[in-house]
């Protein structure tokens, strides 16, 4: 199998080694800043030490070929931007076996694309998936959750039940989101927002905003 992955940083080698796990054996990454003529296409297997770089410029080469993709870039702006340069790719979602999903998630999960779901993450019941997701290693997400589209997760964070991510979303590294009420009243982190890494969220955030601090202000 072949997999082409957007970005050329951390995230991306370890969605790499992720794909790698789980069966393929092509692999390159595209960085957008390849200088002209990188269109090139490796024909080899490679794990993540050795991954070439090619440039946008191979995109459609590598669809006509049959190579599946993945946006693999931590900041939801600009994997929307990619995502809207190439709407029509065949975008597939990468899950770890060591993630935990509860018995009624896969599913739903499986109906979105475009999500990495990392080592340790954890997802229980009642939860909607929004499509182009980053789970980061160990973060939770409990019972109840609605997350939008291409919501950030950093590692170690933790929503609790009924938390609605709007779209774009991005919670830092180890922070924690309490619980929102049942129904329609789920604690909301708006669209764009950012929770900074250790904040812990006790209220709605508004779209766009930035909170830090134990409460997140």
């Amino acid at each position: 199998m072949k997999l082409a992955i957007f970005g050329a940083s951390g995230l991306a080698r370890e969605a790499a080694d992720l794909a790698w796990l789980l069966g393929y054996s092509q692999l390159v990454l595209i960085d957008r800043m390849q200088p002209a003529g990188s269109e090139d296409i490796p024909h080899l297997p490679c794990v993540s030490s050795e991954l070439p770089v090619i440039g946008e410029e191979a995109v459609s080469t590598l669809a006509a070929q049959g190579w599946k993709f993945i946006i693999a870039i931590g900041q939801p702006a600009l994997r929307r931007q990619v995502q809207n340069r190439y709407p029509h790719l065949p975008y597939i979602n990468l899950v770890h076996p060591e993630a935990t999903l509860a018995a009624r998630q896969p599913p739903d999960l499986y109906e979105r694309y475009g999500n990495i779901v990392l080592a340790g993450c954890r997802m229980t019941t009642g939860i909607r998936s929004g499509n182009f997701g980053i789970y980061n290693l160990n973060c939770t997400i409990a019972h109840d959750g609605f997350i939008e589209d291409y919501v950030t997760i950093g590692p170690g964070a933790h929503l609790s039940g009924n938390v609605h991510l709007g779209e774009g979303a991005y919670i830092g590294a180890g922070a924690v989101v309490l619980q929102g009420r049942a129904g329609n009243n789920k604690l909301m982190i708006g669209s764009g927002a950012i929770v900074g890494a250790g904040a812990v969220v006790t209220r709605e955030v508004a779209a766009g905003a930035v909170v830090k601090g134990v409460p997140a202000r």
